[in-house]
């Protein structure tokens, strides 16, 4: 079965809330982009924007055409529709050519994730503080 590489910055990720649809997928590896992106919280979830200058981590994993229509459908992407949250673009890993999902709306710049990271992101503003 031919397999596809996606790389994955937000839900998706090991450990959080969506990595569940990746379970049956081989696991290539993290990386930090080049500083090309913009990472902003959306809530839930984070929003890819491109032509930013933040490194993103990202993961990659080889996927089959299965599991990639389930990750089209979370993220509420048609190719060749009219897609209203995101679009898929092709970007360069260590690993080899592969997709991710870039936001298409607009996000306000106070919802930037300055670090890039969204687990270490959602971990922080989560964790409890000590007093």
């Amino acid at each position: 079965m031919k397999k596809t590489l996606i790389s994955v910055y937000g839900s998706l990720r090991k450990g959080m809330g969506n990595d569940g649809l990746l379970t049956t997928s081989e696991y290539l590896g993290e990386f930090k982009t080049e500083p090309v992106f913009s990472l902003y919280s959306l809530g839930g979830y984070p929003g890819l924007k491109e032509g930013g200058n933040t490194s993103v981590v990202m993961e990659v994993y080889a996927v089959d055409d299965t599991v990639a229509a389930r990750v089209d459908r979370l993220e509420g992407y048609t190719p060749g529709g009219n897609n209203t949250f995101y679009d898929k673009i092709p970007i360069k890993t260590p690993y080899g050519e592969a997709s991710v999902y870039i936001y298409v709306n607009n996000i306000p710049q106070e919802r930037l994730v300055e670090s890039g990271d969204w687990k270490a992101f959602k971990q922080s503003y989560f964790s409890p503080t000590m007093n």
